[in-house]
């Protein structure tokens, strides 16, 4: 039987703007980031309508395709948040993770910079990833992919997200990725106020140990550290995580 669960820590802001739901089935799940740049409101919104929209849209009903089923989910949440956000007068924006199993096989979505991992026979490799708004730099030989990671984040912190995709848009930017799952391989979700802070080898070790629940209490825990002791001040972002082990 496939084991799915997930976890969240409020950061220092003391609203949480992210959100993960996981199906009754075990056969869905996601992670919402709501970005702090929607403001306090705005990224709770974002974050709980994506649940909203997976919650009462189940796989089991839907007979699409995993991936039709994926695409049909970022576009209702997309245009969702175009509307509110037209409504509101104010961006509600946001990234998302959106994974579903089926006969051993995982289909994951995503948009933005939270990312997607898949531990398989002692290795941990990011799966799902969004190219950022800069990728076509790279894509014409002009700068490698390190050259612009490494110019990124020489910037001021807040500046980064500049460079990162989001959901709303006006075409959804979005990357699936299928992958083949084995006995006890596992896929893990987290906002990227945990994966700035714990390298993944420490990550697959200790999500990979016998109990899953404390695990990731304990990834969490050493994000929120690890995030204090690099600032050097008691600062850190909301932490979440999702893990589905086969």
């Amino acid at each position: 039987m496939a084991f799915c669960e997930g976890y969240s820590m409020v950061g220092t802001s003391g609203i949480n703007g992210d959100a993960y739901y996981i199906s009754p089935d075990k056969s869905t799940f996601l992670l919402a980031d709501g970005a702090s740049g929607a403001g306090s409101e705005g990224k709770v919104l974002m974050s709980r309508l994506c649940v909203e929209v997976v919650k009462n849209n189940p796989f089991y009903l839907s007979e699409l395709s995993p991936k039709e089923y994926l695409v049909k989910l970022i576009w209702e949440i997309n245009n969702r948040l175009i509307a509110i956000s037209q409504e509101q007068k104010h961006y509600i924006f946001g990234t998302i993770i959106i994974g579903v199993v089926k006969d051993h096989v995982g289909t994951i979505a995503a948009v933005g910079d939270s990312p997607a991992f898949w531990i398989h026979d002692n290795t941990i490799a990011r799966v799902a990833k969004t190219k950022k708004t800069y990728y076509n730099l790279v894509e014409m030989g002009l700068y490698s992919e390190q050259q612009l990671e490494q110019a990124v984040h020489g910037l001021p912190e807040h500046m980064w997200s500049m460079f990162d995709r989001f959901i709303p848009m006006v075409v959804p930017a979005y990357t699936i990725e299928e992958i083949g799952l084995e006995k006890n391989d596992m896929i893990v979700f987290c906002s990227d106020g945990v994966s700035d802070y714990v390298q993944l080898e420490e990550m697959k070790d200790v999500v990979s140990g016998e109990d899953v629940s404390e695990s990731i209490q304990t990834v969490i825990n050493t994000a929120r550290e690890n995030s204090i002791r690099e600032r050097n001040c008691v600062r850190y972002d909301d932490l979440t995580m999702v893990v589905y082990r086969c």
